[in-house]
């Protein structure tokens, strides 16, 4: 993309001027999303047995089969007045090739109940409990994906090896698709739902293997892959946001994954092409009912696919993820005018956060798929990273001005106060807070609370219109962006956001993209954190946007020192 008409706005001084040049940043991101390449669909549509019968296929989630697909499909669809009245899908189902005993897969006992009669029996236990692929690093930032194969080199000790980690799934999708395809769409719950969406992003990047296979999306709990994913799959993302319809269903009660990895890939989907209806079931295909607004939504979408009307403009249903899209063609960065003043914001909270010893002792309180030692790890270095002190960074030559919270502060309900959740039951409607969303992960803070701080704080710093460079810790992130936006909105361009695991998941109210124009932005946390993916962070920002890991306190302080200084 060409910036040379952003020069003449970039030399206007004040808010006015930035604000002209988020505008154009936006316009002309959005005509280089309008321009992608158009979803490679099949020609025609109803490719069931009967003339109008749409052919559906299912992919299922970890640990299932076709028993409980079939099961799923029908508690999903069972309402839909399309469905029943005209007997309109007909459904394929294509069962993983990894087979798992249940506790293997299925980790919390109460997971184990609801599975176990839909096993196979074997010995004292059961399999016939199915995967497409092992998630090595589960739900952590460097979950990686790993088929039969790499599987099966994973537990001889080899790690996570091979080309991309799962192409023999690919392969076998492949196959199958060309044997039985096309398909009028395909449906999947997680697992299965994060493969049909890659099986999409590479039909629309020209891997004629997946193109003209299908022509819609139904996916539930659908996730990416993780930015810092091992062999390199954090950059098998999509390149550009697809163009194919997508209905995309989650729940914020999800106690298997962080919702927010179902957000971020909501954003690959061009914004003209997907449907997204949050609900209150938790972690499985949601069982719609009569005359909910979530069973309308659907069956207005597999309506539109029947009478191939898709207009791309939802009325109803959640609004705040309108205006973003992932991914965001980049302005390269500036180097800023010197003298340039370092602003560090502490954790108000100082150290804080479950320890390890916590994690020993109630382990019903924390993610039941996380090893011990995994959640004591990443419990650890947050405390560190929250207790780590203005003076403990490593920012000699610099001008360093440290953000000085008021009691009142330090005082305010910054995370939300967490109710136990009743680990004795799974997959039910209202359970409660996942226990993947860490409290410390989330601002409850209102947006507009956070702002006036950060512009209490500003008016007590000595910044004038200098460079400046942010750097935030912990709970301090969230109060450091809140900082760069209120220069912004003086007309001063910060040369830096630094933040070292920031709370990902933010109020109502929250900026929308771009809202830095083009501030490099760094996202920094351990490779163990449970924090969801750090969208916000990604779309607040058309400069550069790094995410990077640590090990401990002594690395995040080295990384934070090699980002600043890369200013010299």
């Amino acid at each position: 993309m060409d910036f040379d008409d952003l020069d003449d706005v970039e030399a206007t001084a004040g808010p006015q001027g930035l604000q002209e040049q988020r505008e154009k940043l936006q316009t002309a991101s959005w005509e280089e999303l309008a321009a992608a390449a158009p979803f490679p669909r099949p020609k025609g549509r109803g490719f069931g047995g009967a003339k109008r019968l749409q052919k559906v296929l299912y992919l299922h989630g970890p640990g299932s089969n076709k028993l409980m697909a079939e099961k799923q499909v029908q508690a999903v669809f069972k309402n839909l007045k399309w469905v029943v009245d005209f007997e309109l899908l007909e459904w394929h189902f294509v069962e993983g090739a990894i087979n798992y005993k249940l506790e293997e897969i299925h980790w919390d006992p109460a997971v184990q109940k609801i599975f176990a009669p839909f096993g196979r029996p074997c010995g004292e236990s059961y399999d016939g409990y199915m995967s497409y692929f092992s998630m090595w690093n589960e739900s952590h930032q460097d979950e990686t994906w790993l088929g039969p194969e790499a599987s099966k080199m994973a537990a001889e000790g080899l790690g996570a090896c091979g080309s991309n980690g799962y192409e023999d799934v690919l392969e076998h999708m492949a196959a199958h698709l060309a044997e039985n395809g096309p398909y009028d769409g395909v449906c999947g719950f997680d697992m299965g739902a994060s493969l049909a969406f890659d099986m999409a992003r590479l039909a629309q990047e020209g891997d004629k293997r997946f193109t003209e296979k299908f022509r819609y999306l139904v996916l539930f709990s659908a996730r990416g892959h993780r930015a810092r994913a091992q062999l390199s799959q954090g950059s098998l993302r999509p390149k550009a946001p697809l163009q194919i319809p997508c209905f995309m269903s989650w729940s914020r009660e999800d106690d298997s994954k962080q919702y927010s990895n179902y957000e971020e890939l909501a954003l690959y989907v061009h914004p003209n092409f997907r449907r997204i209806c949050v609900h209150g079931q938790g972690h499985r295909p949601p069982n719609l009912k009569k005359g909910t607004q979530e069973c309308e939504l659907l069956d207005a979408f597999i309506g539109e696919m029947q009478a191939d009307t898709f207009s791309g403009v939802q009325e109803d249903g959640p609004d705040i993820y309108k205006d973003f899209w992932l991914p965001l063609p980049r302005e390269p960065a500036a180097l800023p005018e010197p003298p340039m003043k370092v602003i560090v914001v502490v954790d108000p909270l100082g150290e804080h956060g479950p320890t390890a010893a916590e994690a020993k002792a109630d382990r019903s309180r924390f993610p039941a798929q996380e090893p011990l030692e995994v959640c004591q790890k990443r419990l650890s270095i947050f405390r560190q990273v929250t207790a780590t002190k203005c003076e403990d960074l490593l920012l000699e030559g610099w001008e360093v001005l440290s953000a000085a919270f008021q009691p009142s502060h330090v005082s305010l309900r910054w995370h939300p106060e967490i109710q136990a959740r009743d680990s004795s039951v799974a997959y039910s409607v209202d359970a409660g807070r996942s226990r993947w969303l860490q409290a410390e992960d989330e601002v409850a803070l209102p947006w507009s609370k956070l702002a006036e701080v950060a512009e209490q704080l500003l008016e007590s710093l000595e910044v004038g219109r200098d460079s400046v460079a942010l750097v935030g810790l912990g709970t301090g992130g969230i109060v450091a962006f809140a900082l760069a936006l209120a220069l912004v909105r003086r007309g001063v361009l910060p040369a830096k956001l630094c933040c070292a695991c920031p709370p990902t998941v933010w109020p109502e109210g929250a900026p929308g993209p771009g809202s830095l124009v083009t501030t490099p932005v760094s996202y920094l946390t351990c490779a163990e954190s449970v924090a969801g993916p750090p969208w916000r962070f990604e779309t607040s920002t058309f400069g550069p946007f790094a995410q990077r890991h640590f090990e401990d306190k002594a690395t995040m302080v080295a990384t934070i020192s090699e980002e600043i200084n890369g200013f010299r």
